[in-house]
């Protein structure tokens, strides 16, 4: 059985390679089938994340953290064989080719950490994960990335949104689940429609305004919207600001 950092680096790379085609809808319906909906699975994937995340956490309590983390991902991993023997079959007949693992110091701690003549490999690993999720975490106010569980599932699948969003609320995750959905030429048709109502809503509020410092902005808005390209970043920003006018 492959490590289960490949497994998820496999599906990771999956989801940014079918974005924007048909087959985009149905990949993403088998992720929340085999992943979101297997609360082990998804245990799985969170402390993953977790581990490979800046977290800031204090030093003196991270070698305790990585430790009970890694315990934790051996029992499930064991308890889970068959689960995750078929997710691997699954990404492997999505996407054949071999994978660079982007979790290979957790794997090398989960995989190798019974065994003496491997232990100083262990041991290096267990410090880079350590120095990772002790460094301070980056603020980022509005950025154009996401992530799931929210984690994973949204991390991966949008590849154009390169940093996570960070507080926003259950039912902006919920609009954002939603725009994942959609395929390229949805999200063209659903952003002209959007961009047509925006723009009209802003055009009636520069009509009616009478302060020269609001008109300057609602026509600079005016001009970035006009300009903006057909993307998620763009249908995300107009369906806030749609929601707002």
């Amino acid at each position: 059985m492959k490590p289960f950092g490949i497994i998820k680096t496999k599906i990771e790379e999956s989801m940014v390679k079918l974005y924007g085609k048909e087959e985009f809808k149905n990949h993403m319906k088998n992720f929340k089938k085999n992943i979101l909906e297997n609360k082990d699975i998804s245990k799985i994937f969170y402390i993953y994340d977790d581990l490979s995340s800046k977290k800031g956490l204090d030093k003196e309590i991270a070698s305790d953290y990585v430790n009970e983390s890694i315990e934790e991902l051996q029992k499930l991993i064991e308890k889970n064989t068959k689960q995750i023997s078929s997710l691997s079959e699954w990404i492997d007949g999505v996407l054949s080719e071999e994978v660079n693992s982007s979790y290979s110091d957790i794997d090398n701690v989960v995989y190798n950490n019974k065994s003496i003549k491997n232990l100083e490999n262990v041991l290096e690993s267990k410090r880079n994960i350590k120095n990772l999720i002790t460094t301070e975490k980056e603020n980022v106010v509005m950025t154009e990335s996401i992530n799931i569980p929210l984690s994973s599932m949204l991390k991966i699948a949008s590849n154009s949104f390169n940093k996570e969003f960070e507080n926003i609320t259950e039912e902006e995750k919920k609009e954002l689940k939603e725009l994942l959905s959609l395929t390229k030429e949805e999200v063209k048709t659903k952003h002209e429609e959007l961009k047509e109502s925006v723009l009209g809503k802003l055009k009636s509020n520069l009509n009616e305004s009478t302060d020269s410092e609001i008109t300057e902005k609602i026509n600079l808005t005016i001009e970035k919207i006009s300009e903006s390209k057909s993307d998620l970043v763009s249908l995300y920003k107009l369906t806030q600001l749609n929601q707002g006018l």
